[in-house]
């Protein structure tokens, strides 16, 4: 493949484990920039949650499920929940219980004293069990789990938040049923990060998706969508893998089960999937 492609990677789960870009992935990102290939990143999570390193070692990022664009210092996309549908929203979760849940916006993710002492019982749990999460080693990006809490910003009264995206734990009901009460303009996501996620989901805008964002990167930089290679594994990146023209799904995710033709399957992050995945697809 010696025409110029645009790539777009998911973060957990797919270019990163546990929030850390091991060093196969690291050098694979600079071979495929080298090799004359745009390199993005395609993340559920905020441009507040994406490491500077990370962001550093790339073209460009989309954020927020789609909602956010980015490439250097030119702001393409910033969507937001509208005044009266943050409202009903925080209406609506604030009426479901009290359970811990961020706003998360490109400048920082927002919560009460219940999200932040959820999240750092999280950080001290992932912390006790470092044995099944990646050092963070030389040749290595990104900052691990601590991230969540370093992008947190407290806030007893959450009105008049401006956000893009909520990140819910330990509800009492379904995500599902919390995004039926707020309305259409809403859709719920699986959070698949942690061992909670019987419990846990997402809230994002119905009409972005993060292939929305994929489309307003490449009319930027004038790739056409054939040449977009996707890479994901979870259910907020089928949208995407479906709509650029070289899906690859992580193996064993539920995006490569939603995924019925992909270019190529890769293996996940600790086995150094990305770094395969270009070479087989002859990027570099």
């Amino acid at each position: 493949m010696s025409e110029q492609h645009a790539l777009f990677l998911d973060f957990d789960g797919t270019l990163a484990d546990h929030g850390i870009v091991p060093a196969a992935h690291v050098e694979a990102l600079q071979r495929a920039r080298e090799a004359g290939h745009l390199a993005f990143l395609c993340t559920g999570r905020p441009h507040s949650l994406i490491p500077h390193d990370v962001e550093d070692a790339l073209d460009g990022v989309i954020g927020s499920a789609g909602a956010y664009v980015k490439i250097g210092d030119l702001i393409l996309e910033d969507s937001r929940f509208p005044d009266d549908l943050a409202e009903r929203t925080l209406r609506v979760l604030q009426e479901a219980g009290d359970f811990p849940f961020v706003l998360e916006s490109p400048e920082a993710t927002v919560g009460n004293h219940t999200a932040e002492r959820y999240i750092r019982e999280r950080l001290t749990r992932s912390f006790s069990t470092q044995e099944v999460h990646p050092a963070k080693e030389v040749g290595t990006l990104g900052g691990g789990a601590s991230e969540l809490l370093d992008a947190f910003v407290l806030r007893e009264s959450l009105a008049g938040v401006s956000f893009a995206k909520v990140v819910a734990w330990q509800i009492p009901v379904s995500i599902t049923e919390i995004a039926r009460k707020i309305g259409p303009e809403v859709r719920d996501m699986p959070y698949s990060i942690g061992d909670d996620q019987e419990t846990s989901g997402e809230l994002q805008l119905a009409a972005i998706d993060k292939i929305d964002g994929v489309k307003r990167m490449l009319e930027h930089v004038g790739i056409p969508l054939e040449r977009a290679v996707g890479f994901g594994d979870g259910m907020n990146d089928v949208g995407m893998l479906k709509g650029v023209g070289l899906p690859v799904p992580v193996e064993g995710s539920d995006a490569s089960r939603a995924i019925t033709d992909p270019a190529f399957v890769m293996r996940g992050p600790r086995e150094g999937g990305f770094a395969e995945a270009i070479e087989q697809l002859r990027l570099v």
